[in-house]
């Protein structure tokens, strides 16, 4: 972990993804006492609220009594080890009872809460899980044959059970350009369809197949704001577990500055001089221009500007 990580960066545990296919560590490992498990429900993780915000890990024993022992109907994955303990996330079907102290919380709402202390890479942990439960959950079906399909690997790949078939099936993720467009000391900033007033941001949009970064930057920019882009710098990533991004930031050196707006995409779009953003970042912001929250990369690529660019 450095400095600069951004959230839901930095993961805890080590993936151990040479014991994933070893079928017989993984089902000694599910039951064993050590074990520790991380429940979630429609994405939400488990939280215990008593001091703070941590993740309200489960027992074995607690498995037992909520599971059956049911794991083949369960969706499960393993998702690293701390020392020799084992760590498995758990998506629940069915209401369970809770503790005073626990209560399910959106994952955004839980970094948002966490980012108020600063750094903390437990994102980054419920993240991993949430991205990889909800892709299981929709994928108990084979894309090519319809057939059912089972977890393998520790629930990092889905076969289909139809021998005829036996497609494997991969977790997805979705790569986005997120771009620090920049004119000499001007930086170019969007307000997206159904923001708040006053909730701006670098612009961003998804990769398209075959592109390269610098090809999607240059589209999507050009798409949303006019704007020309020449030279692209790639500055840092970050997963984005809403539901399974890989945010890729850049910085990208604008070749014109006459904004032409995508109203489809965007409400408003603006250059702001340096002077001016660093007296906002100074202050908190204000209603015209609000922060965005340090959980967002974007939040990065600004502050790497005003410090650096």
């Amino acid at each position: 972990m450095t400095t600069d990580d951004c959230f839901f960066a930095a993961f805890p545990l080590d993936p151990a993804d040479h014991l994933r296919g070893d079928d017989a560590w993984l089902y000694d490992h599910i039951i064993h006492p050590d074990s520790r498990f991380l429940l979630y429900a429609q994405g939400r993780p488990l939280m215990d609220i008593s001091d703070g915000l941590q993740p309200a890990f489960k027992s074995v024993e607690d498995m037992t009594t909520l599971t059956g022992g049911d794991w083949a109907h369960t969706d499960w994955v393993f998702l690293g080890l701390s020392g020799d303990v084992a760590t498995f996330a758990v998506a629940l079907k069915d209401k369970i009872d809770l503790a005073a102290q626990e209560k399910f919380i959106d994952l955004r709402s839980v970094a948002l809460q966490v980012s108020k202390g600063g750094f903390s890479d437990m994102p980054s942990l419920l993240g991993r899980g949430k991205m990889l439960l909800e892709w299981n959950g929709r994928r108990h079906f084979c894309s090519c044959c319809g057939h059912k399909t089972r977890a393998n690997r520790g629930g990092y790949v889905r076969k289909c059970v139809n021998e005829a078939c036996g497609a494997e099936h991969f977790p997805r993720t979705d790569p986005v350009v997120i771009m620090m467009v920049t004119a000499g000391d001007k930086c170019l900033l969007g307000r997206g369809k159904g923001w708040p007033e006053g909730n701006f941001s670098t612009l961003a949009g998804f990769m398209e197949p075959g592109e390269t970064i610098e090809e999607a930057t240059r589209r999507e920019v050009f798409e949303e704001a006019g704007i020309k882009v020449g030279k692209v710098t790639y500055l840092k990533s970050q997963p984005w577990p809403f539901p399974s991004s890989l945010m890729i930031g850049v910085q990208a050196e604008a070749l014109t500055t006459e904004i032409t707006l995508d109203t489809d995409e965007l409400v408003e779009a603006m250059w702001m001089e340096k002077a001016e953003l660093r007296v906002l970042f100074a202050g908190g912001g204000d209603p015209s221009f609000r922060i965005p929250p340090k959980i967002a990369i974007a939040r990065h690529l600004l502050e790497e500007w005003l410090q650096h660019g």
